[in-house]
């Protein structure tokens, strides 16, 4: 087995090379920060474990500008299931996320999934 370092063999190498590689340069924002009404196209879709628990990131994209990655309120993480996420990141499915706004009683982010 060929090594690279003297604790790990060249396979582990390569494989957190390729972690490395695709480690995301998106900017990350709030939902709030998301233009009211606009729609944002699914690029990509991911489980995370936080410190506040599970949830899913979006990497989305409005026409004209570039990818962002926007961490999903827990109510709306709880709802994707893995067959929805493989199907976002498949491209087998085109969906947008659309930001609504907050709202005023509760002062929740108020998101919906449209085509």
């Amino acid at each position: 087995m060929q090594y690279l370092s003297r604790n790990l063999p060249f396979r582990a190498i390569m494989d957190l090379a390729q972690k490395f590689d695709g480690v995301s340069c998106d900017t990350t924002v709030s939902v709030s920060e998301l233009d009211e009404n606009r729609k944002y196209r699914f690029l990509q879709a991911r489980r995370l474990t936080t410190r506040f628990g599970p949830t899913v990131i979006l990497t989305v994209k409005s026409e004209g500008a570039t990818p962002v990655q926007v961490f999903l309120p827990r109510r709306y993480s709880d709802v994707f299931s893995d067959t929805d996420i493989e199907q976002i990141n498949s491209n087998a499915i085109f969906l947008h996320l659309l930001f609504r706004g907050i709202c005023p009683t509760t002062k929740a982010y108020l998101l919906a999934i449209v085509v």
